[in-house]
């Protein structure tokens, strides 16, 4: 029987405490047996938004994950610049270079999985792939949010994938804000919850990334 190896895709800018909850959410699930991070490629600027080059967002990933088993990054993204990007033509390349014995699954949010319907080639993309969706909250996935779009065979499946449990709920975009207002905060805190490691944090400063 294959091991099925999760694409995680993302802006992942920051990626932070909640990007890595879900990954290991997933693996623990046992839904899956590897994860790996697939950071979107982008253009270097966007007008009227502090984003991170894509080479910094790669290189915060594989600091994030380095001491995580199980877990990989790739520059898919970025060695294929597709335009526009939809997700149904990277996971074709990205299962294409998976080892024979891996079986390539979509890691996705439940806000995902309700507007699934609405993607690209969004038929063909949930026939052909295992979808593995995280909770989200205010997001609640079921059979009768699903059966107006999809046929009943295809809801049961899509359902099958869906993990249990809770996932800390973070924003990047608040994470950025709260690093260019307090470049000398140590710690970018949400309640009792870390929302960024001490890696990530110091390599946003060290390269000076979301200053103000």
């Amino acid at each position: 029987m294959k091991k099925i190896t999760a694409f995680f895709g993302g802006s992942f800018d920051p990626p932070h405490t909640g990007h890595l909850g879900v990954a290991r959410g997933a693996l623990q699930s046992g839904f899956c047996q590897k994860v790996i991070w697939v950071p979107a490629w982008s253009q270097p600027h966007k007008q009227g938004k502090k984003t991170a080059p894509y080479h910094h967002r790669l290189a915060m990933v594989e600091w994030m994950i380095k001491d995580e088993k199980n877990m990989a990054v790739s520059d898919l993204e970025r060695r294929l610049q597709l335009q526009p990007s939809y997700t149904f033509d990277v996971l074709k390349y990205f299962a294409s270079e998976l080892p024979e014995e891996e079986k390539p699954a979509l890691l996705i949010g439940a806000d995902s999985l309700l507007q699934l319907h609405t993607w690209h080639e969004a038929v063909q993309l949930a026939r052909q792939y295992t979808i593995l969706t995280y909770p989200r909250p205010g997001r609640e996935v079921s059979f009768e949010a699903l059966a107006p779009f999809w046929p009943e065979k295809m809801v049961k499946k899509l359902l099958s994938g869906v993990m249990e449990g809770s996932f800390f709920e973070i924003s990047s975009t608040e994470i950025r804000n709260s690093m260019a207002k307090s470049a000398e905060t140590d710690n970018i805190n949400k309640g009792n919850n870390l929302l960024i490691s001490d890696r990530i944090r110091e390599y946003c400063r060290k390269n000076g990334l979301y200053e103000e």
